[in-house]
């Protein structure tokens, strides 16, 4: 059975009026929104033929909007299925569309309040769509329901870290779970993994908003929380909101190093494990040698004061340590060093250190 949702075809009369015409396109909309029946394959893909249109319209027109939204309240109900799940947060749930969309609803609705007719459809922010390694910025908002990019396309993903638990610290399952596939899963990841979330990174350092006071905004992900940053298809990926500063470049090492093997969760960092200093000593070494590539700052942030205390805990076997290295990294920089001869001393350094 096949439906083209994402097309208008109305047979129209010159002589017919334009009240009349939008009467015969609306009912025949209504008429064409029969989804029983409909393989859940081919729903997806009339779903992202229509997602996909509405990006691509620079002006949400009122009957694409009527309709949309019509498509979206039918479909609700096959969308949030234990099925089609994927996880939940603090302030949503997050239900599979495709393999190239989801939808997240905030925690509170169903499918019978997240929707209503009069909530206006916004359009993505370009400047983040377009972030290979961002899928927190909406493709489209629609009242407490919010579609984006599918960052989990396959079941071969995990979170950074250790889940969310308000005031209590993790459980001994999860920070086994930590200790056993996370931190080895990470350490694995090939080098090219590593450039690709501080390209990402530097491009988000190149974003900001300007204020009328002439302050510049910029932004940065929550990494205190590490659970926003995954791993799905060995890629990085973050996935949740951006945080907005004033700090000029806010995106550096830290930035990858902080949920990738410093924090444990919102709560804790991690600790020292003698059976996880190898493999958190060759994330370090493919993080620091991204940043070089990417031109990511080295320094750390303000609001991770003691990150650089816990990097040195949990990474020391020889001297110097990783923050030691840093600093050597950072003085390459200043002498103006180019950057393949950087990266050539400091892989040695590190293999011979570390």
């Amino acid at each position: 059975m096949n439906i083209n949702l994402s097309t208008n075809s109305f047979n129209t009369n010159n002589n017919i009026s334009k009240n009349k015409q939008l009467k015969l396109q609306t009912y025949s909309q209504k008429n064409n929104l029969k989804f029983k029946g409909i393989p859940p394959k081919e729903l997806a893909n009339i779903l992202d033929a229509n997602i996909d249109k509405v990006i691509q319209t620079s002006s949400f027109e009122v009957v694409s909007r009527i309709k949309f939204h019509k498509i979206i309240n039918e479909l609700l109900m096959d969308i949030m299925t234990p099925e089609n799940f994927i996880n939940k947060g603090r302030e949503s749930k997050v239900f599979k569309i495709s393999d190239k969309y989801v939808a997240k609803i905030k925690r509170g609705y169903d499918e019978k309040s997240a929707i209503h007719f009069y909530n206006y459809t916004k359009l993505p922010d370009k400047r983040f769509n377009q972030l290979d390694i961002y899928y927190g910025e909406p493709v489209i908002r629609l009242g407490n329901t919010e579609i984006l990019k599918n960052a989990t396309p396959s079941k071969d993903f995990m979170c950074c870290g250790t889940s969310y638990r308000g005031a209590h610290s993790a459980t001994l399952d999860e920070i086994k779970d930590y200790e056993n596939i996370f931190v080895p899963k990470c350490a694995s990841l090939p080098q090219e993994s590593y450039d690709k979330f501080a390209i990402g990174l530097a491009e988000l350092n190149k974003i900001h908003d300007n204020k009328a006071n002439f302050t510049k905004i910029y932004y940065t992900p929550d990494i205190i929380n590490p659970n926003n940053i995954l791993i799905s298809d060995k890629n990085f990926k973050i996935v949740d909101k951006l945080d907005k500063t004033k700090q000029k470049d806010p995106n550096t090492l830290f930035t990858m190093l902080e949920p990738l093997m410093i924090r444990l969760s919102p709560e804790s960092y991690a600790s020292y494990n003698e059976k996880l200093v190898l493999p958190r000593q060759n994330i370090f070494k493919k993080c620091l040698i991204a940043a070089e590539k990417a031109n990511l700052p080295l320094e750390n942030s303000l609001k991770y004061e003691y990150s650089d205390y816990y990097l040195a805990l949990i990474t020391k076997d020889k001297d110097p340590t990783a923050s030691t290295i840093i600093e050597e990294a950072k003085r390459l920089r200043r002498k103006g060093i180019p950057e393949n001869k950087r990266i050539e001393y400091l892989e040695i350094l590190m293999n011979q250190k570390l």
